[in-house]
């Protein structure tokens, strides 16, 4: 098993994927599966229907970042495309794309196990699943696919972005490309593999008990409205209609996702803007009842937290072949700290133990905490590390 990845920073779409798969072309073998970020390139269809051309037998999920990528060969802002490629003869990886007018949850149902039918493993459980979907279907296409397996498989993913949350972000599968939808590839590895899902934001002692709300509109707080209490937490006063997100990067809303140990360990919710009702509008779903902690963060902890191994592996397996990894990074995150971002992947490439990885820029991230619980969650880093004992 080998994973290999290459990039380019060419505006022209055509000749950016021409010069993308040059060095995988020159493997001789065809990947099992490939990885597509990309970002500053409209024209997803056209990145799919080059890679098919060039890669016809192989699995292929595509998904957009926000204001680039990271690679172990460092960050590659604004328009690029990166591909990361996996080549495991005994191995087994599918992808699907289902875009369709159901819910979230019938159609992560149907990618899923139209991506383990073209895997030929049908029956077999695979050891970790990639899940992008549109900005909305998160929650529910988790816990369709647990519901599905019956057992929590791991779960590693990121929502879709677009530059400036526009509504421009997209999805393909060697099969077809939509702006909606969930997007899945199922792994079957010939190695072991390690996941880590976390945050770096620390609890304050402030706290509230959600009281109304919409979707993901967290309407009233202790039955206050929702803009006054977290203007009281935070100190400072919010307009309303404008976004939120740069100052309450550093301030999110945190559920207990699990206790481990006696600590709790949270999932995060990023505050986007404020509603003319008072309310406050989040990159996640929420329910009334949830107990939400204001929780705090420095520039320094969303530098220094990619730098976390992933699964302790370095603590607790010191020989270990590492093959390769993928990580998700928070869109959110990357913007507050966009000047150190060569610091990040610097952290990140550290983490991977060198081996070759990529990360793309979303705005929702998916994970297995320690626990075993998948979830969606905002602020995060997700990762999974590919190796050998």
């Amino acid at each position: 098993m080998e994973i290999l990845t290459s990039y380019s920073t060419l505006g022209d779409t055509e000749s950016a994927i021409g010069e993308a798969v040059e060095k995988l072309k020159a493997r001789l073998v065809r990947p099992s599966l490939l990885l597509v970020y990309f970002s500053g390139h409209e024209d997803a269809n056209l990145i799919r229907q080059q890679l098919v051309a060039d890669f016809p037998d192989t699995q292929i999920l595509g998904c957009s970042s926000c204001q680039g990528i990271l690679t172990e060969l460092g960050y590659f802002p604004d328009t690029v495309i990166g591909l990361w490629a996996v080549f495991d003869f005994n191995g087994a990886y599918g992808s699907a794309l289902v875009s369709t007018h159901q819910r979230p949850g019938q159609m992560a149902r149907q990618a899923v196990l139209k991506a383990i039918q073209n895997t030929g493993r049908l029956g077999e459980l695979p050891s970790m699943i990639l899940l992008h979907a549109s900005p909305g279907a998160e929650e529910e296409a988790i816990e369709a696919i647990s519901q599905e397996f019956g057992t929590p498989v791991p779960i590693i993913g990121g929502s879709a972005a677009d530059a400036n949350v526009a509504g421009q972000w997209q999805l393909f599968t060697q099969d077809h490309t939509s702006s909606e939808g969930v997007a899945v590839s199922v792994f079957y590895p010939t190695c072991e593999v390690s996941f880590s899902f976390h945050s770096g934001y620390a609890k304050t002692g402030l706290s509230a008990v959600a009281t109304k709300v919409d979707g993901r509109e967290l309407i009233e707080l202790d039955h206050r409205p929702a803009k006054e209490v977290y203007e009281e937490w935070i100190e400072h006063s919010l307009n309303y209609n404008e976004s939120i997100m740069s100052l309450s990067a550093l301030y999110p809303l945190g559920r207990v996702a699990g206790i481990l140990h006696d600590l709790p360990y949270f999932k995060l919710a990023h505050p986007n803007s404020v509603t003319e009702r008072g309310g406050i509008t989040l990159f996640a779903s929420i329910k009334e009842g949830e107990r939400f902690y204001l929780m705090t963060g420095t520039e320094d902890n969303l530098v220094n937290r990619a730098g976390r191994d992933v699964g302790g592996l370095v603590e607790s397996h010191h020989q270990i072949e590492a093959i390769g990894g993928i990580s998700i990074y928070c869109a959110g995150c990357m913007l507050q700290v966009k000047p150190r971002m060569a610091q990040v992947a610097e952290k990140m490439r550290q983490a991977m133990c060198d081996a070759p990885y990529i990360c793309p820029f979303t705005f929702g991230e998916q994970g297995q905490f320690v626990g075993g619980e998948n979830e969606h969650g905002n602020l995060m880093i997700s990762k999974v590390l590919f190796y050998r004992e």
